[in-house]
């Protein structure tokens, strides 16, 4: 009996070795590491988790990670790894709003046990991003390694691999981690649901921009029309946690920051706010031009118990996430981004009537400004993060360029979207750096006027794009309007650009 045991452990491990052999004959690691999710229950539960539209199904699986011979991580000598098995997932579930009913799915992943991947810090949680709608994969992080040379505190670090699931390759995917209090990751103190005194209600919070979830007990919004939510802790019942005096503690404290900023008193505004974050991370939220700045929950900020003077913590801004839609991602074209406005936030955008803080922007910008070179110069940042991507970019491309072009979504190459960034980056350098003195130019007048109609005026962001189908067609009896022209009589086509105060004149024939 013994000696049956014996063979039938030794058939058992012969099986597993098989299965690991025949996963590593699928697809070996060529100049990226190779991460392996292996699903239970097969196709079935995959295509299961795939139609799950609100993320609500998980799969269970482990993970395994193969580092090619000789890597030896990322170029500034970050994310070295080990070859590592069976690292057992609690769940892998989708993630993302728009980018999940793409075909190239995200992911997030929950560990068994705390993990640390790539030198990363220890977590349960991470993600894997697929960057689908950015052609280059760089955007994300190269917005990271910005945000980490101007200062800006717990940067989402993130690593490039192949990703195979049950045997499948299914493409380059950032390994990165997810946005949340923790050691590792926003390293602020951790409230617990008995904290209800002073002055351990001071912090931490990590909160968000413009909550996906408005009817939720989370989400709050200020005197002046900002929507913000709690991220953590999160107060909704459903998650196990309440404390109502946290809740309001936070609510109240932001309100008073806002209080401060539109009062003008710049030593109240020091108070609550830390102004440098709040500067950088508006840069870095401007000058990328980034589609989702300030109007998803992909924007963040968080407040610290104390600041390390021991001070009550202020509000701070970051991590920086989700710019996968900036850095000229959506122009067909490469043309220069012009102005300040393209990016909206009140708190911002009072402060900047403020001298002291376009002294603050100003003072930045020539940080951020020398670092952007970095990036843009012949073998900089740019280049560098091409090449290590440059073999991994061809293979998910030969896997979702059919379906990029039927979505319309085929793009540029790598070498034309490397040359599209750098291009564009200092396009809009040469604009910032020529019109620094427009910083505190909120809104230029539109004014309209003709014949039947009262003059009026309207605020317009400057630099905005005006679209004229948006433009109500004035109406005047037994005439037809044929269209708005200029002061100087020049035509006005579909659109044009609040580049000035601007007066539009009705014409009927």
């Amino acid at each position: 009996m013994k000696k049956t045991w014996i063979l039938l452990l030794a058939a058992a491990l012969l099986l597993v070795a098989f299965a690991a052999c025949a996963e590593e004959a699928v697809y070996q690691p060529k100049d990226l590491p190779v991460i392996y999710l292996n699903i239970d229950g097969g196709q079935a539960e995959i295509d299961k988790l795939h139609n799950s539209e609100d993320h609500s199904y998980k799969c269970t699986g482990t993970m395994n990670i193969a580092v090619p011979e000789g890597y030896s991580g990322e170029f500034e000598g970050r994310f070295i790894q080990e070859n590592v098995t069976g690292l057992k997932m609690k769940y892998i579930r989708g993630r993302g709003n728009g980018t999940w009913n793409l075909p190239k799915n995200p992911y997030k992943i929950k560990f068994e046990e705390k993990q640390d991947l790539f030198g990363m810090g220890k977590s349960k949680t991470w993600v894997l991003l697929a960057n689908y709608y950015d052609n280059s994969m760089m955007r994300n992080w190269l917005t990271e390694w910005l945000a980490d040379q101007m200062g800006l505190e717990y940067i989402t670090q993130g690593v490039y691999a192949d990703v195979v699931m049950n045997g499948e390759y299914i493409g380059t995917y950032y390994l990165c981690e997810q946005v949340q209090i923790s050691k590792h990751r926003v390293a602020i103190d951790e409230l617990k649901e008995e904290n209800s005194e002073l002055p351990e209600i001071q912090g931490g919070y990590l909160m968000e921009f413009c909550p996906d979830d408005w009817e939720s007990v989370n989400t709050f919004e200020t005197a002046k029309g900002l929507q913000l939510g709690n991220m953590e802790p999160s107060f909704d019942p459903e998650d196990g946690y309440q404390n109502d005096v946290q809740k309001q503690y936070i609510r109240d404290y932001i309100q008073k920051a806002e209080d401060a900023i539109y009062s003008g008193d710049w030593e109240k505004i020091g108070e609550y706010v830390d102004v440098q974050s709040l500067a950088d991370y508006w840069w870095m939220m401007e000058f990328t031009v980034n589609a989702d700045a300030w109007r998803t929950d992909s924007a963040h900020m968080f407040k610290k118990r104390y600041e390390a003077d021991g001070s009550e913590g202020k509000l701070h801004f970051g991590p920086v996430w989700d710019f996968d839609e900036s850095w000229g991602n959506a122009q067909i074209e490469t043309m220069q981004n012009i102005g300040f406005n393209n990016t909206t936030f009140v708190w911002a955008d009072q402060l900047r009537t403020m001298p002291e803080f376009r002294t603050v922007l100003e003072e930045r910008w020539q940080v951020l400004d020398a670092k952007l070179e970095e990036i843009v110069k012949e073998g900089g940042i740019l280049d560098r993060t091409a090449d290590i991507i440059r073999d991994s970019w061809q293979r998910d491309d030969e896997k979702w360029r059919p379906s990029k072009t039927e979505l319309d979504m085929t793009g540029r190459s790598l070498e034309e979207e490397i040359e599209h960034i750098r291009q564009w980056t200092n396009l809009r350098r040469e604009w910032i750096n020529a019109n620094m003195d427009r910083l505190g130019m909120l809104t230029f007048k539109m004014t309209v006027r003709g014949e039947g109609l009262q003059e009026e005026t309207y605020d317009i962001p400057c630099d905005s794009t005006v679209n004229m189908f948006l433009i109500e067609e004035p109406a005047v009896e037994g005439k037809t309007f044929t269209g708005w022209v200029f002061e100087d009589g020049t035509q006005i086509e579909d659109w044009f650009i609040m580049d000035r105060d601007i007066t539009l004149i009705a014409q009927f024939e």
